[in-house]
């Protein structure tokens, strides 16, 4: 009888002390966007990520071709919002293309996964240079922010 009190208790005790407590998990909780501008003809000449705070940041950015900034990011309220942007470069015909999907935060920085979208290789192209852009806007933060590259997908 006491063998199996022992064992019952073993079991129980080893059982509860390998649980996690809910204080020791990382929250990580979807972040809401609202899509500044995206374009295929607007965005830069090179390919990259970049974080924009304020307007003076914004000056930075370099529109494709030398044309006026967007007026959509012009439009951007610094104070209540951080402006977010990947650009997938310069692309020689039609048909690729960038999205932001999703923005996570965590307790110390945020996380924007985007992936870039490439055209099949026997599709018909507009022969065109392009230059995809996706720009969104979230709350005003001053946490980490980094970029993921989640995939490469064909259109």
């Amino acid at each position: 009888m006491k063998f199996i009190f022992l064992c019952v208790f073993s079991f129980l005790f080893l059982s509860f002390s390998s649980c996690k407590s809910g204080k020791d998990k990382q929250e990580n909780k979807s972040v809401p966007f609202d899509t500044a501008i995206k374009t295929m003809s607007l965005g830069s000449e090179t390919e990259g990520t970049k974080v924009v705070q304020n307007k003076d940041n914004l000056k930075d950015f370099k529109v494709a071709n030398n044309n006026d900034m967007p007026k959509e990011l012009l439009e951007v309220d610094f104070e209540k919002n951080t402006l977010l942007m990947v650009m997938a470069g310069m692309k020689n015909t039609g048909g690729f293309d960038i999205e932001i999907t999703k923005i996570i935060e965590a307790t110390n920085k945020i996380t924007v996964f985007y992936k870039e979208i490439n055209p099949p290789k026997d599709a018909m192209l507009t022969m065109a240079l392009t230059y995809p852009l996706h720009a969104v806007t979230i709350k005003k933060t001053q946490k980490e922010i980094v970029f993921e590259k989640t995939e490469t997908a064909k259109n």
